[in-house]
């Protein structure tokens, strides 16, 4: 999976294909993330299959995708760290707007 996505960076959602229920209708979004290093799309996805000890997003991630029998990983490259930063944020203000709170494992803005 990792070999055909793209080093640049970018924002990323991963999905189980079990909906969950949210306050407002249900969604398969677990989570949104960017990639906002040098290493880009495919270093920050390879860090979930990969964490290290102290990396508690990536072992709660790890985690759930692994009890998980159908995950997926969508991303979207940009041309820059601030763009990918910004489509993070407007996956998540949509999402919120759309289920009255942000996905599952999404603690914080």
């Amino acid at each position: 999976m990792l070999s055909q996505v793209p080093s640049s960076p970018g924002a990323y959602a991963i999905r189980c294909v079990t909906a969950y229920p949210r306050r407002i209708g249900s969604s398969d979004i677990l989570y949104f993330g960017s990639a906002t290093n040098q290493q880009g799309l495919k270093n920050r996805l390879r860090q979930y299959f990969h964490p290290g000890q102290t990396q508690r997003t990536n072992l709660r991630i790890l985690g759930l995708i692994g009890n998980c029998s159908d995950f997926e990983v969508s991303v979207a490259a940009t041309e820059s760290i601030p763009k990918a930063k910004f489509l993070e944020a407007t996956l998540l203000e949509q999402y919120e707007a759309e289920h009255g709170e942000l996905p599952p494992e999404n603690k914080r803005r």
